[in-house]
């Protein structure tokens, strides 16, 4: 069985040291009404599982779209934390101030991002949906062909995986983009062969809202 895997960047955050929370960025007013319009988008899909970052912008955009998806089952995770997944083949003056030992540290991770999430054996080893909660859904009609996941998480993370989605050099992230809230769609095949769909899918989105802090 096939999988759809719907990559999802946080909505707008803001952040503070008020909180431990906070410092990592927490959703806006802004932030929080393109959650739930995102949230609108995949509710017409038969979604099983939502993983996410840990950090707290990520966790209250998954808890706003999983409030739209009552069947989808939340998972936190450290692994999908933002990152800089590689040096890009053009890096900007500022990544010359991170350490090396950083680079790596965070290129491993995204590695196992890759291999956790994107192939087969991930898809075995979840929980499936059983039919009743498939029939809350508006397309049913994709019970039996593929599994659908979201994954909401961080801009560089998802301009990583959609370079490995394509199947070209990570290096070149940074020729990517991210909305807040944009959706990025990778098809896996059974032979974990991948394509992406789109991405950066802003059209839920009315433009006044689009942004990328």
């Amino acid at each position: 069985m096939g999988r759809r895997i719907y990559l999802v960047r946080h909505g707008q955050a803001a952040y503070a040291n008020t909180e431990p929370k906070d410092v990592h960025g927490y959703l806006t007013d802004l932030g929080q009404q393109q959650a739930l319009l995102t949230a609108e988008r995949l509710s017409q899909l038969p979604i099983s599982k939502i993983h996410h970052s840990d950090l707290h912008r990520a966790c209250q955009t998954a808890e706003l779209i999983g409030s739209k998806l009552p069947a989808a089952v939340l998972q936190a995770s450290p692994l999908l934390r933002e990152c800089i997944p590689c040096l890009p083949v053009h890096p900007a003056a500022w990544m010359a101030e991170i350490p090396p030992e950083t680079i790596t540290e965070h290129e491993r991770r995204v590695q196992r991002v890759f291999h956790y999430y994107f192939t087969e054996p991930l898809a075995e080893s979840l929980a499936k949906p059983s039919e009743a909660e498939f029939a809350k859904t508006a397309n049913a009609e994709f019970v039996n062909t593929e599994q659908h996941e979201v994954i909401v998480c961080h801009g560089n993370l998802i301009r990583y995986l959609a370079c490995r989605a394509m199947r070209i050099s990570p290096e070149y992230w940074t020729h990517l983009d991210n909305h807040n809230c944009g959706v990025s769609e990778i098809s896996i095949k059974d032979d974990d062969q991948t394509m992406l769909i789109s991405h950066n899918d802003t059209g839920h989105l009315p433009y006044s809202i689009r942004t990328f802090v």
